[in-house]
């Protein structure tokens, strides 16, 4: 019902927006941390939530909704070209029929193969150190757990042929209700970069043992994040707004202790900022 309460304010408030004085932008988040938290110990302390904080602090002339929405939706209304914005997308040099992005916002270290350790192990022995994503999933053996409504970029090819062999979760907290699935050992693997783990590893320590992140031998470089809004005038419009203020943005001290409480203090310098990632 909060979904759909969610939609009627943004198509109300989409329809006034030229009665309104103050220009409005309309913010996407979904339930998935750590680059969305809802609830818990670490409510709102997530990336993307630090993100869009810190640029509503620094467009203190632009009045600002944010909508809780599943993934699913969220990539439905960017395809409609509906006015929302999503902090959470990977950086493409050019926009998509779906999105403009914004200028990197921050860097990732590239998706890997999250697993059981024991299952880490066979992988390497038998597709390779680093492991090769493609002939893994050539195997029908182990099956694949993904999050619904979720782009991998540059995977995106490899996993297209085998998307509907593997086992879709839709519903909250998508990504880490995947790693608990692997502990259980109703599913073997799943993609995602590994501040997933570390996200299970704060909040759920035991859950998160025997848990382990496998690089990939398809991805090599940092992977950057973006603003994305949909590819209208009105999406151009905001990202050329947004990328005025993101060099505040990214020295933020509030968006930077995000980046160091996820990534383990490990956060990637603008020397390691080698390049975007060139598909979505």
């Amino acid at each position: 019902m909060r979904f759909v309460l969610a939609l009627l304010v943004l198509l109300l408030s989409s329809n006034s927006l030229a009665s309104t004085t103050q220009p409005l932008l309309n913010w996407a988040t979904n339930t998935a941390p750590p680059f969305h938290i809802v609830g818990g110990a670490f409510d709102q302390q997530g990336i993307c939530d630090a993100l869009v904080h810190s640029i509503q602090r620094h467009l203190p002339q632009v009045r600002h909704q944010v909508f809780l929405m599943p993934q699913t939706r969220i990539h439905q209304a960017l395809n409609n070209k509906e006015p929302l914005c999503f902090p959470c997308m990977i950086h493409r040099n050019t926009p998509t029929d779906t999105a403009v992005f914004s200028q990197p916002t921050h860097w990732y270290r590239p998706q890997g193969v999250i697993t059981r350790k024991a299952l880490a192990n066979h992988f390497s022995e038998q597709f390779g150190s680093p492991l090769v994503l493609a002939s893994l999933l050539e195997n029908e053996t182990f099956k694949l757990g993904l999050a619904a409504g979720r782009r991998y970029g540059e995977l995106e090819s490899i996993l297209e042929p085998y998307r509907n062999n593997g086992l879709v979760r839709s519903g909250d907290d998508g990504p880490v209700a995947l790693l608990k699935m692997i502990q259980s050992g109703r599913i073997d693997f799943t993609l995602d970069y590994d501040i997933i783990l570390t996200y299970l590893k704060k909040t759920a320590p035991e859950q998160a043992k025997g848990l382990v992140h496998v690089p990939l031998a398809e991805l090599t470089q940092p992977v950057a994040g973006a603003v994305g809004c949909s590819n209208s005038r009105w999406g151009q419009q905001q990202v050329e707004l947004i990328n005025t203020i993101l060099p505040k943005v990214k020295a933020d001290p509030e968006f930077r202790k995000s980046l160091e409480l996820w990534f383990d203090s490990q956060v990637l310098l603008p020397d390691t900022e080698v390049k975007a990632e060139k598909k979505h």
